[in-house]
């Protein structure tokens, strides 16, 4: 069980890096069509603002440790599948961008620079919304070790400690 305590702080780690990663490129994105046009794509804003928002939480699930009502079990599912869809309805709407003649225009001298930041921004999106679903694919293991979902995630999953456990049999 003590792997998958592990892997949640590490899947949790890489979440908030992805999610920095994509509102980065992001802003980059929004800066480079700017300088072709004078016009900001709202798939790419809305990505900025998925991407942002969850890497706040990642954040503060970081910095509290988990601990406390307000991180149950539950509540991150919650928010974590929003996000997800929050993602995946931004990303598909970024996706489609590469067949607009406005971001990849072959009659721009330098076209290959400003697809090549939409595929990133595209890549970043795609691997953002995966890591979610691999998170809200390790909620529901780490719950059925013995954790309710009223559970905050630091007691997630629940291990029964051998000294209890012996003390109890002990009669203690």
């Amino acid at each position: 069980m003590s792997f998958l305590r592990s892997f949640k702080g590490l899947l949790l780690g890489l979440l908030l890096v992805v999610a920095y990663s994509s509102f980065i490129i992001d802003i980059i994105m929004i800066l480079k069509v700017r300088h072709y046009s004078n016009d900001r794509p709202p798939a790419v804003i809305a990505l900025l603002v998925s991407s942002l928002l969850q890497a706040m939480y990642c954040l503060y699930l970081l910095m509290t440790g988990g601990k406390g009502k307000k991180n149950s079990a539950g509540n991150v599912l919650a928010l974590t599948s929003f996000f997800a869809a929050f993602t995946f309805g931004s990303i598909v709407a970024t996706t489609v961008l590469r067949h607009h003649t406005q971001y990849c225009n072959q009659t721009i001298p330098d076209n290959s620079d400003l697809c090549g930041v939409l595929r990133g921004t595209e890549g970043l999106g795609w691997a953002l919304f995966g890591f979610n679903l691999l998170y809200l694919a390790l909620l529901p293991v780490l719950v059925s070790t013995g954790g309710k979902w009223t559970s905050p995630l630091t007691e997630l999953p629940y291990e029964h400690k051998y000294e209890e456990e012996k003390a109890d049999a002990n009669g203690h």
